[in-house]
């Protein structure tokens, strides 16, 4: 596996910790208040859970079956959601 590939799996990992804190905060949020906008919370990071969690097992697994030119956006995709999800879990606290 190369370094990029390392870093977008590294990241994409992080991106699962978020996550999950993220889950965490939201179904205890729904619980104590019923409301819609965190049911829609919990469904969004849900998904964005299962959607890091393939990025993980693609870039650390499967580097084999697709092009190494590929690792840069994986990369910069991972990164991106990173700040992205830090700026969420930031806000949400």
């Amino acid at each position: 596996m190369d370094t990029i590939a390392t870093v977008a799996a590294g990241t994409a990992a992080l991106n699962v910790v978020l996550l999950v804190s993220l889950m965490y905060l939201y179904v205890r949020m729904a619980a104590r208040t019923h409301a819609g906008y965190t049911y829609g919370l919990t469904i969004f990071s849900g998904l964005l859970l299962a959607q890091n969690s393939v990025m993980v097992y693609l870039c650390a697994l499967l580097t084999n079956l697709y092009d190494w030119q590929l690792s840069p956006y994986f990369a910069a995709v991972a990164l991106l959601e990173f700040a992205g999800l830090l700026a969420l879990f930031k806000v949400t606290i």
